[in-house]
C-alpha cells in the first residue's frame, strides 16, 4: 500500500511540460505522463496524502516524552515589616522538565490508528484520481480523433461535392440539365461548407479540452499517434467485472479505510473520558547575585486525572462518533450499488457497440456504392440531381456514423475498465 505512495510521490520530482517539448504525434503513455506531471487534481491529491502522512508522525508523537527547558531572571525587593531591613535580591534559575502520558485506556492508539487509516485513504484516494485522470485522457483522446476523422470525412463529402457541382456545370455547359440543376448542386456544396467549417471548429475545442485534460493551456498544439485500445479479460469472464469491481475499485478501498477511521475514532471517544496516569519532573538550579547563594532542586510527580463530569459532552461525542460509522457504512453501501450499476452499463454499452459496428461498417460500404452507382448515372444524364444529392448526404451521415460507433465502442471499453479499477493500457498497435 504504502509503495503506492512511494510511486506516484516520484511523479511529483519531474519538472513540468509545455507543449512546445513535443515535435512527435503523441501516443497513451506519454499523454498519461503529461497528464499525471501537469494535473492540478494529481498533485492536490498527493498533498493530502503526504499531510496524512505528517498528521500519522504527530499522533505517534503522544508516546514520547515531552522535555523542556525553562529559563528565568528575577529582579525583586522583600519588605519585611514597616521599620525592619528590607531585601533586595536577583536570581538566575534554569529547570528542565519532563512530562510523559504513562497510561490513558487508549485515547492514543486510537488516535494512532485512525490516523493511519486516513492515510491509507489518501493513498486509495491518489491511486483512484490517477485512473479518473487516465480515463479522462483517454476520453478526451478518443473524442479528439473522433473529431480529426469527422473533419476528414467532411473534407470527403466536400470534395464528392464539389466534383458532382463540376460534373453539373459541365452537363449544364453541353445542354443535358438546366441551371436549375446547376443552382442545386452548387446549394449543395454551400451546405457541406457550413458543415465542414462546423467540424473544423469542434475539432478545434476538442483539442482544447484535450490540452486541458493533460494541465496544459486549451491552445497549446498538441498531435496525436493512433491509439491502441484498453485490454479486458476474456469475454467468457466478463460476467464477474462486479465481483472483480468489488475488489479492487480504488474509490472502494478508500471508503472502506474510511470506515475504519470512524471506528477507531469511537475508539477514542470512549477512551477520552476513562483515567489518565501522568508523569512529570522537574530538576534546575538557582543563583542569587546578592548573597551569592546557589540552590538546586528536583521533583518528581505522578498524576491521575479522573473525568467526572464533563456537561454531558461525553454523552453527545459518543453519539457523534456512533452516527459518523453509520454514515460511513451507508455511503459505503451506496458506493457499492453505484458501481455494480456502472459495471452493468458500460458492459451493455459495450455488448450493444458490438453489435452494431459491423452493421455501421456495412451501412457505411453499401452507402458508399449507392452514391457511386447513382453518380455514374447523373454523369450519363439517367438522374435528376436531386436524388444525386440525396445519396451524397446519406454517405456523409454513414460516414459519419460509422466513426462515431468506432468512437463509442473505443470509449465504452475504456469506461469498462476505469468502472472496474482495472485499466491497462496495451502498447500501441492496430
Amino acid at each position: 500500500m504504502f509503495s503506492r505512495f512511494l510511486i506516484v510521490s516520484s511523479l511529483f520530482i519531474v519538472s513540468f511540460c509545455t507543449a512546445s517539448d513535443f515535435y512527435h504525434p503523441l501516443e497513451v503513455s506519454e499523454l498519461i505522463d503529461i497528464a499525471l506531471e501537469n494535473h492540478p487534481s494529481t498533485r492536490q491529491t498527493w498533498w493530502n496524502a503526504h499531510r496524512a502522512a505528517a498528521s500519522l508522525g504527530s499522533a505517534k508523537a503522544a508516546y514520547y516524552p515531552r522535555i523542556n527547558l525553562e529559563a528565568k531572571a528575577l529582579n525583586g525587593r522583600d519588605f519585611k515589616s514597616i521599620n525592619g531591613p528590607d531585601v533586595s535580591y536577583t536570581i538566575l534559575g534554569a529547570d528542565i522538565t519532563l512530562d510523559m502520558l504513562l497510561y490513558d485506556f487508549g485515547v492514543r492508539k486510537a488516535n494512532v490508528d485512525a490516523a493511519r487509516a486516513a492515510l491509507i485513504a489518501a493513498n486509495w484516494q491518489v491511486d483512484w484520481n490517477i485512473q479518473k485522470v487516465i480515463m479522462n485522457v483517454l476520453e478526451n483522446a478518443y473524442a479528439t480523433l473522433l473529431a480529426q476523422e469527422i473533419v476528414d470525412v467532411n473534407a470527403s463529402s466536400l470534395a464528392d461535392a464539389e466534383n458532382m457541382w463540376n460534373v453539373t456545370k459541365e452537363l449544364n455547359r453541353v445542354g443535358l440539365l438546366s441551371i436549375a440543376d446547376v443552382y442545386a448542386s452548387q446549394a449543395l456544396v454551400s451546405q457541406m461548407k457550413m458543415s465542414f467549417s462546423q467540424k473544423k471548429a469542434l475539432f478545434d475545442i476538442q483539442k482544447g479540452k484535450l490540452a486541458a485534460s493533460l494541465g496544459l493551456s486549451p491552445n497549446e498544439p498538441i498531435a496525436l499517434a493512433s491509439l491502441a485500445q484498453i485490454q479486458l479479460p476474456p469475454k467468457e469472464k466478463i460476467k464477474a467485472l462486479i465481483s472483480l469491481a468489488s475488489n479492487q475499485r480504488s474509490d472502494l478501498l478508500e471508503k472502506q479505510a474510511k470506515l475504519s477511521e470512524a471506528i477507531y475514532l469511537q475508539n477514542k471517544v470512549n477512551a477520552r473520558y476513562k483515567p489518565k496516569v501522568a508523569l512529570t519532573g522537574k530538576g534546575g538550579i538557582n543563583q542569587a547575585f546578592h548573597k551569592k547563594e546557589q540552590g538546586a532542586q528536583y521533583q518528581i510527580a505522578l498524576f491521575l486525572e479522573m473525568p467526572l463530569f464533563d456537561g454531558f459532552d461525553s454523552v453527545y461525542q459518543k453519539r457523534i462518533a456512533c452516527d459518523d460509522i453509520q454514515i460511513s457504512k451507508e455511503e459505503l453501501a451506496s458506493l457499492q450499488l453505484s458501481i455494480a450499476l456502472e459495471v452493468f452499463t458500460y458492459l451493455r454499452s459495450l455488448e450493444a457497440a458490438e453489435e452494431i459496428l459491423p452493421e455501421a461498417q456495412i451501412h457505411l460500404e453499401n452507402s458508399t456504392k449507392a452514391y457511386e452507382s447513382m453518380l455514374e448515372k447523373y454523369k450519363a444524364g439517367h438522374e435528376r440531381v436531386t436524388e444525386v444529392s440525396i445519396y451524397l448526404q446519406q454517405l456523409a451521415l454513414a460516414r459519419t456514423t460509422y466513426i462515431e460507433v468506432k468512437a463509442q465502442w473505443l470509449v465504452t471499453i475504456a469506461n469498462l475498465a476505469y468502472a472496474t479499477g482495472m485499466i491497462n493500457l496495451c502498447r500501441e498497435g492496430k
